[in-house]
């Protein structure tokens, strides 16, 4: 929804609404001057940019839909899997790492806390 409503909202709307112009008159390239005789170049472009306002507007309710479809087309989850397990164990940290930089220090200090009581634990069970 992020896309939709955040602060960058307008740029996705309007790269949105030119690749629909753009959509919109290749499609109809082989039509465009029967209709812009029978309309006028000043209502054909009117009716670009009614599509493209419309495409805009239907977007985040049609989106949903589109997901299942496109991790079908795509195979995304397949072919991430696949190209992950490919990776040597240098690369595969190079790409899990920035993931967890962000907490690593936190990581590190819960990782000692739990090695310190384990230690604890074996000192008074080993030792009593």
């Amino acid at each position: 929804d992020e896309i939709f409503t955040g602060p960058l909202s307008q740029n996705f709307y309007a790269l949105m609404r030119a690749h629909t112009i753009l959509f919109t008159e290749k499609l109809l390239s082989e039509v465009k001057p029967v209709l812009v005789a029978a309309m006028g170049a000043s209502h054909f472009a009117d009716l670009k940019e009614e599509i493209a306002h419309k495409v805009v507007e239907k977007m985040p309710s049609i989106i949903d839909h589109s997901y299942e479809y496109t991790q079908k087309a795509l195979n995304l989850e397949e072919t991430m899997r696949t190209k992950m397990a490919a990776l040597p164990s240098e690369e595969f940290e190079g790409v899990l790492h920035p993931c967890f930089e962000e907490d690593e220090i936190l990581l590190i200090a819960v990782g000692g806390l739990l090695g310190l009581s384990v230690g604890i634990i074996q000192l008074f069970t080993i030792f009593a």
